[in-house]
Parts: C-alpha cells; sequence; structure tokens
C-alpha cells in the first residue's frame, strides 16, 4: 500500500478529518446561513494541513513516485 499511497499516514488521516469537517458543515449549510462561521472553519483547516505538513517534512522523504530530475547548470 505505500507504493500507492506516498507519504505519511497521518497527512492521509488528515485529509479524512478535513473531509469529515466540510461534509458537515455542508449537512449544516453552513456555506449558505453562517458563511463567515463557515470561512473560518475553512481557513483554520488550510492552516492546520500547509503547517502539519511543512513542519513535518524531513530532507530525503519520497514525495513522488518517480525521481526529480537534477536541475541544469546553465
Amino acid at each position: 500500500m505505500s507504493t500507492i499511497f506516498l507519504g505519511k499516514a497521518r497527512h492521509w488521516l488528515l485529509l479524512v478529518i478535513v473531509a469529515a469537517c466540510f461534509w458537515v458543515t455542508g449537512i449544516y449549510h453552513l456555506h449558505v446561513s453562517e458563511f463567515n462561521t463557515f470561512v473560518g472553519i475553512t481557513m483554520a483547516l488550510a492552516v492546520l494541513l500547509v503547517f502539519s505538513v511543512i513542519l513535518d517534512y524531513r530532507p530525503g522523504d519520497r514525495i513522488t513516485r518517480e525521481d526529480l530530475p537534477e536541475p541544469d547548470e546553465d
């Protein structure tokens, strides 16, 4: 499974949590009735995801299936 789902398991778990949060906000129509609350939740989740990935990344972690080409020194 590690060849199919690249990345750390906690990142995939965060993706599932965010999807569940968006599903709940959709059920309660927050994007229509309480737009400011919806935007606050969306921004908070975005910040959580970005910082969790940035702070958890270590040099040498595999992020793609193929090796990245070395940049040309032109």
